[in-house]
C-alpha cells in the first residue's frame, strides 16, 4: 500500500511539474492571458519579463549596459550620466557629471575618447547636463554650473562658450536642456528661470518665453526641450507633471499630461527624444520608466520599472535614439547607460 501511494504521489508531482512548465507558454500565446505592460531582457541577460498588453505594438529588449561604474576615476568607465546622444554615425557620447567629461563610444559600445579638460576663461566645464548636435555636426553642451553653453567641434576643441557674459542680453540661472531646430537655431530651456530662450547658433537671443505657473505657457521646472521635424518645441514640464507643445517662436499650441500611475500620467518628466518616426519618447523620472507617444500625445506603449537590474530605473535622465531606432537611457542614480533594441 505504501508503495502504490508513493508511486501515486511520484505521478502527481510529475504532473504538477509538467503543468508549471507549460502554463507560461499558455499565458503567452493565448491573448487572454496577456499581462498590462512590458518588454523582455535579453543580450548580456537571460531573465524575460512579459507585460506587455495586446494593444501594445511597440516594445524593446534590454540588450547591454554601457561602461558602468568602477572605483577608479576618470576612467572610460561612466560615473554619473546625465546626457546622452547620438550622432549620424550612431556613435554614443554621454555627459558624465561626475568627472565633468565627454565620452564617445561607438555603436557596439566600445569605448573611442574622452574629451576632458574643457577650458573656457578659465573656468572648466562643470556638469555637463545636456548636448545637441547640429547638422554641421558641432556639439553643444548645457554648461550647468558656469551658466553658459559650450561649443565644441566634432573632435572636442572649443569653439565657443555663450550665456554667462555679464552685458550680455540673455543670461542662464540653471541651463539644462538643449535643443537645434533645422535652421540651426538652439533653443536652452532655464530650470530655474522657468523660460525657454531661443538662439541662433553663435549665441545670439532671439525671443525667449515662460514663467512660473501653471497656466498654460508657463513651466515649474522645464527640464528639458526637444525639437520635432516640423520645428515645433516640446517641453516636459517637470513639477506640473506635462508635456507643452510650442510654435518654433513660442506660442502655445497645446499639451498633454498629469500626475500620477497611469498610461500617459507623469511623476516628473524629465527628458525627450523623438524617433524617425516622431514618436515621442518620455523618461518620466519619478515613475521609473520611459513612455512612448505619438506627436499628438496618444499613448503607445512604455517599458521599465523601479530597480537596478537590467531593465530596471531609479530616476532615469536623459534618452537618446539611434538611426536604427535602439534606445540609449542614461540611469544617472544606478550610474550606468541602458540599451534598449525594437523587438519588432
Amino acid at each position: 500500500m505504501k508503495s502504490i501511494c508513493c508511486n501515486n504521489y511520484a505521478h502527481i508531482l510529475r504532473m504538477l511539474s509538467i503543468f508549471i512548465l507549460l502554463m507560461p507558454l499558455s499565458y503567452i500565446s493565448n491573448p487572454a492571458f496577456l499581462p498590462n505592460y512590458s518588454f523582455s531582457t535579453s543580450g548580456d541577460h537571460t531573465s524575460t519579463i512579459q507585460d506587455l498588453p495586446a494593444n501594445k505594438t511597440m516594445t524593446f529588449g534590454y540588450f547591454r549596459t554601457l561602461a558602468p561604474q568602477t572605483d577608479s576615476p576618470n576612467s572610460t568607465q561612466i560615473f554619473q550620466p546625465e546626457g546622452v546622444i547620438t550622432d549620424s554615425q550612431d556613435n554614443v557620447y554621454v555627459n558624465d557629471i561626475e568627472s565633468n567629461e565627454i565620452k564617445k563610444y561607438d555603436k557596439n559600445g566600445q569605448f573611442i575618447s574622452t574629451w576632458k579638460n574643457l577650458v573656457k576663461d578659465n573656468l572648466s566645464l562643470n556638469h555637463p547636463h545636456s548636448s545637441e548636435i547640429d547638422k554641421q555636426g558641432n556639439f553643444y553642451l548645457t554648461d550647468q554650473i558656469n551658466q553658459r553653453v559650450m561649443v565644441l567641434s566634432q573632435n572636442g576643441t572649443i569653439i565657443n562658450t555663450w550665456g554667462n557674459e555679464p552685458n550680455a542680453e540673455a543670461l542662464f540661472l540653471h541651463p539644462h536642456g538643449i535643443a537645434a531646430d533645422s535652421k540651426g537655431n538652439l533653443f536652452v530651456s532655464d530650470r530655474d528661470l522657468d523660460t525657454i530662450q531661443k538662439f541662433t547658433n553663435n549665441g545670439t537671443l532671439i525671443t525667449s518665453w515662460g514663467d512660473k505657473g501653471a497656466e498654460p505657457g508657463q513651466f515649474d521646472m522645464p527640464w528639458d526641450v526637444a525639437i520635432d521635424n516640423q520645428d515645433n518645441v516640446f517641453v516636459p514640464d517637470y513639477m506640473n507633471s506635462r508635456i507643452q507643445v510650442f510654435s518654433n517662436n513660442g506660442t502655445f499650441i497645446t499639451q498633454w499630461g498629469s500626475e500620477g500611475l497611469n498610461e500617459g500620467e507623469f511623476n516628473h518628466p524629465a527628458v525627450i527624444a523623438f524617433d524617425k518616426l516622431q514618436n515621442l519618447y518620455v523618461s518620466d523620472s519619478d515613475n521609473h520608466r520611459i513612455q512612448i507617444f505619438s506627436k499628438n500625445g496618444t499613448f503607445l506603449s512604455e517599458f521599465g520599472a523601479e530597480g537596478t537590474g537590467p531593465g530596471q530605473f531609479i530616476k532615469p535622465e536623459s534618452i537618446a535614439i539611434d538611426l536604427a531606432g535602439r534606445v540609449y537611457v542614461a540611469d544617472t542614480t544606478n550610474n550606468n547607460v541602458q540599451l534598449f533594441v525594437p523587438n519588432n
